[in-house]
């Protein structure tokens, strides 16, 4: 779950940070007629995507084979079932 909440952050942050530029944009001045309705949200998307993705990517890569995570599944010998182990 916590794996899920981290990805749905990244995928997120593009979202953020657009909206943090409209509102320094709004202060400021710059652009007051900058709407969060005329958003690139094509661009926004793929940029989260690409984040999400990325960060399952470098979890995957990073995230180490600890012990009892290896699972040897149940076997038929000698007509006996021998039930699965957890190693």
């Amino acid at each position: 779950m916590a794996r899920f909440l981290i990805n749905f952050l990244f995928f997120l942050l593009p979202f953020a940070t657009y909206w943090i530029f409209i509102l320094i944009s709004r202060k400021a001045e710059d652009r007051p007629d900058l709407k969060w309705s005329e958003a690139p949200f094509g661009w926004l998307i793929v940029a989260g995507l690409t984040l999400g993705v990325g960060s399952m990517v470098v979890a995957g890569i990073y995230t180490a084979n600890t012990a009892g995570t290896d699972y040897e599944p149940a076997r038929l010998i000698d007509g006996e079932i021998q039930s699965g182990t957890v190693d």
